[in-house]
This record gives C-alpha cells, sequence and structure tokens, in this order.
C-alpha cells in the first residue's frame, strides 16, 4: 500500500507541476507512450498467461510463444516465458537451451503471438 501511494504521489506530482509550469511532460512523456506502447504490450502480455491454467504449477500455467528472432531479440528471450518462470535464474540468453532441452514437458507452446491472440479472441464467450 505504501509504495502504491507513494506511486500515486510521484504521478500525481509530476501532474501538477507540468500542468503548473505550463509544460506537456505529462502527456509527451507519460500519457503518448502509455497509449502508443500498450496495446502491443497487451498484444503480449495476453499470449503469456491467458487460458493457461491458474495455480502455482509453471508447467501448466505459463505459455511460451514460438516467434522470429527480432521479437525474441527485442523481448530478450521472454517469448520462452514457461522456462522463465520455471527457471528464473537463467540468465536471459540461456533460454533458448532451456526450452531445447525443456520443450516436452511444457503443456503450452504456441506458435506465435498471432496464433495466441486469435485462440484468445476466438474463445470470447465460452465458459471459463
Amino acid at each position: 500500500m505504501r509504495s502504491t501511494r507513494w506511486q500515486l504521489a510521484m504521478y500525481g506530482g509530476a501532474i501538477a507541476l507540468s500542468l503548473t509550469v505550463g509544460q506537456p511532460w505529462f502527456i509527451t512523456y507519460w500519457l503518448l507512450p502509455l497509449a502508443v506502447g500498450q496495446p502491443v504490450l497487451r498484444f503480449i502480455l495476453l499470449a503469456e498467461h491467458t487460458g493457461c491454467t491458474e495455480n502455482g504449477n509453471a508447467l501448466t500455467n505459463t505459455r511460451t510463444t514460438l516467434t522470429v528472432w527480432p521479437i525474441r531479440l527485442l523481448m530478450w528471450n521472454m517469448p520462452f516465458h514457461a522456462e522463465h518462470h520455471l527457471y528464473a535464474s537463467v540468465p536471459f540468453h540461456a533460454l533458448p537451451q532451456a526450452h531445447a532441452q525443456l520443450a516436452g514437458v511444457f503443456s503450452q507452446i504456441a506458435p506465435g503471438y498471432v496464433a495466441v491472440n486469435r485462440q484468445i479472441v476466438a474463445d470470447f464467450g465460452r465458459a471459463a
């Protein structure tokens, strides 16, 4: 609670300062990047856990998404998300090797972010 209150106070202070001095800092450096980045971030974050089990089993509650190397590079190999959750101490550059050794034990491996999000949309309205 304390951390959240401090964070909200900092946001409030930054907004107040931006408005007081008549500069668009709040819009330029927070609101605009948030509006641009959130759709892409939601597309990725939804694929990591949506449709997986909701228990503590890292073999079933997280999805590995097989994607092209530029995406893996930009995301520091986080598409190997199940491997990351199972062994959080494995450095990002070793996650592909972890996947090669562990792929057979995961229940959620998807062929890409578009495929996962299409399935999520197709599942709208179905019983949980």
